[in-house]
């Protein structure tokens, strides 16, 4: 245990590495006059410097208890489920299970704090939360019945931008931005382990020359749901004559670290309890785990709660703040762009380090290269996401910097080439992709990327709330993914082609069968 504890802090150090490191430079170039003073003040970086020490220890013991606790009792529990041969069971259980893990959802919760000036936290959960459990049996009940996942996602699809239709003017452009953050976070490091490996134990249990294919799509699926319900609940809300395009683009930490250590601890208690409660109960009356096992999954939930609260606070005192004013400071107008092409590195270099940092992408490629016997690589697989979340950022970037359009510009395009592929690649492709763009908008795109550009979008009025960057981070590693199988296709295609031409060439040798 002390071995698997040390492995997290040092995959943990290295995810914050490139963020210190780019607070940490801009800091310095400050006395050299590159950089106006203002633009990490001493106020911030100190906190800032704390809590990346606190974030490491709390991101190590997080990843640690989501391995030991959350993708066991989603096998435990997927395979059980599937073994009762109970539709009613499986949809109940999904149901309930899609809605606790994604209460559960450090990633959700980050967005719902910066939400909560407009929208209690709490009910902005249950409405995600109601989305996913929908979804998630939608998801269950594919795999059993071994349905299309591709004809599936087209219609969803369809039903979110007829949907979007429905929004005009600048509040409709915020909610369809939240709308779109909220399907991102929905997949972050407590539902990307439960959610693969659920829908794998489903797969496993029901058996067919397309079980390895079908355990993935899952989470592509259950990324749908929050689309759908997000929208239909904040259009309502906007009739109700809430208006979303006045978030507060300027974010702070709280001076009050007691209230809000409490506050924080109690909270991740009420999220994590109702699935420790569930697992409990139903292993009690039709998994009944060992004992040994049973208190190994115990204790790493406890690892994830002391986890998940460590690194709630430590975001909300360091990393919210510094990325919210680092993008603030370097995009005023004051400055007429003379730190924009900054802003844009930034972007590139933070998609990486998103991409290559993330637990769930680790146990996404790890899962891609197991099932595919190695014939999808899992460094292929982190250079597609990395371009892909790196892109995204950028596009964000320019939009909120020189991009007076609403959001639905970006979206419509980029998912009429992520559709428009899904018919010229092969089926786990499509699966696999749809489950990378929920994968790869994980907590350091929440816990950064988001604030950055919000910081970004208040450094000028008419820029906009600044939501919608997750969103695209969701998207854009779906069309890579893609293109990466389109690429794979071709080049089987001109191997194929090659050798059949050499077979038919003269004075070859021929192999011939008699039978």
């Amino acid at each position: 245990m002390v071995k698997d504890i040390w492995k997290k802090l040092i995959e943990s150090l290295i995810s914050v590495l490139p963020i210190a490191g780019i607070v940490l430079v801009i800091f310095a170039l400050q006395f050299t006059a590159v950089f106006p003073d203002e633009t990490i003040s001493v106020e911030k970086l100190i906190p800032f410097l704390i809590s990346l020490i606190t974030l490491v220890v709390g991101m190590a013991l997080f990843s640690l208890g989501s391995d030991v606790a959350m993708t066991k009792v989603g096998k435990y529990i997927g395979s059980s489920v599937t073994k009762s041969k109970s539709l009613v069971l499986i949809i109940v259980i999904g149901f309930l299970l899609g809605v606790m893990i994604t209460i559960a959802e450090p990633d959700l919760t980050v967005l719902g704090e910066l939400l909560e000036t407009k929208i209690n936290p709490w009910i902005l959960k249950a409405v995600i939360g109601a989305g996913v459990g929908v979804f998630l049996v939608v998801g269950l009940l594919r795999i059993i019945f071994q349905k299309s996942l591709k004809a599936r996602l087209i219609f969803l699809y369809f039903i979110v931008f007829a949907l979007a239709a429905l929004l005009d003017d600048a509040n409709g452009d915020a909610i369809l931005s939240i709308t779109f953050d909220s399907g991102g976070v929905t997949t972050g490091p407590v539902t990307v382990p439960f959610l693969l490996t659920f829908g794998a134990g489903v797969a496993a249990v029901r058996g067919g020359k397309n079980s390895s294919n079908d355990s993935f799509g899952v989470m592509g699926l259950c990324s749908v749901g929050p689309l759908i319900f997000t929208m239909v609940a904040l259009f309502a809300m906007s009739k109700m004559g809430i208006d979303f395009s006045t978030l507060k683009n300027s974010i702070d930490a709280d001076p009050n670290f007691l209230k809000v250590t409490g506050a924080t601890a109690l909270e991740v208690i009420i999220a994590i309890a109702p699935v420790l409660g569930f697992f409990v109960i139903y292993n009690f009356i039709a998994i009944r785990i060992p004992g040994k096992e049973l208190l190994k999954i115990l204790l790493g939930f406890l690892y994830t709660y002391v986890g998940l609260t460590i690194f709630l606070i430590s975001a909300k005192f360091g990393l919210i703040p510094i990325a919210n004013s680092l993008g603030h400071h370097l995009s005023d107008p004051a400055f007429d762009g003379r730190y924009n092409y900054l802003l844009f590195i930034i972007a590139v270099i933070v998609g990486f380090a998103v991409v290559l940092v993330e637990p769930g992408v680790h146990v996404l490629t790890e899962q891609v290269e197991d099932v595919s016997a190695r014939s999808i690589s899992r460094r292929k697989m982190l250079v597609a996401l990395c371009i892909g979340v790196a892109i995204a950022i950028v596009l964000a970037v320019f939009k909120y910097l020189y991009g007076n359009f609403p959001m639905i510009y970006l979206y419509v395009p980029l998912y009429i080439i992520a559709i428009l592929l899904t018919f010229t690649v092969p089926d786990i492709y499509t699966a696999i992709a749809f489950d990378s763009g929920g994968v790869a908008s994980g907590t350091m795109s929440s816990c950064f990327v988001l604030p950055f550009i919000i910081g970004i979008a208040g450094a000028s009025e008419g820029r906009g709330t600044g939501f919608g960057v997750i969103g695209l981070i969701s998207v854009m590693p779906i069309i890579c993914v893609q293109f990466l199988g389109l690429s794979s296709k071709i080049q089987t295609r001109i191997a194929y082609n090659m050798a059949k031409k050499r077979v038919k060439e003269e004075n070859d040798c021929q192999v011939v069968h008699l039978g």
